[in-house]
């Protein structure tokens, strides 16, 4: 039994196929390929579109204006601070930070200090 041909590039091995200068499997770049398959995947598979450079938010700004946007950004902004002060009421209103406790504990055995809770 002889080695498959050997192609560089896929598209090379299945133009070689339809064109009959090929058998049904080749070799491309080290992996043996079923060139039915790939003839019918090729047919098949279709190349995505170019995404787009501008994000949706710029896309929206440049429509509306740049202060009716920063308008739009502040009620989101004030929104979602309200919801989130009726969610979590703790973070609303800010607290004063706890002492730091290993401040009153021994630095090598972190036993709290004589007199000191």
């Amino acid at each position: 039994m002889s080695a498959p041909p050997k192609f560089a590039k896929l598209a090379d091995a299945i133009a070689a196929y339809r064109e009959g200068r090929s058998r049904r499997w080749a070799e491309v770049d080290g992996w043996q390929i079923d060139l039915v398959q790939a003839q019918a995947e090729a047919g098949r598979v279709r190349d995505e579109p170019a995404v787009i450079g501008v994000s949706a938010d710029e896309a929206v700004m440049a429509l509306v204006g740049r202060p009716a946007w920063d308008r739009m950004v502040g009620n989101s902004v004030a929104r979602e601070l309200a919801r989130t002060s009726e969610v979590l009421p703790e973070l609303a209103v800010p607290s004063e930070p706890a002492p730091d406790a290993s401040a009153y504990r021994c630095p090598w055995c972190s036993r709290p200090w004589d007199g000191v809770p």
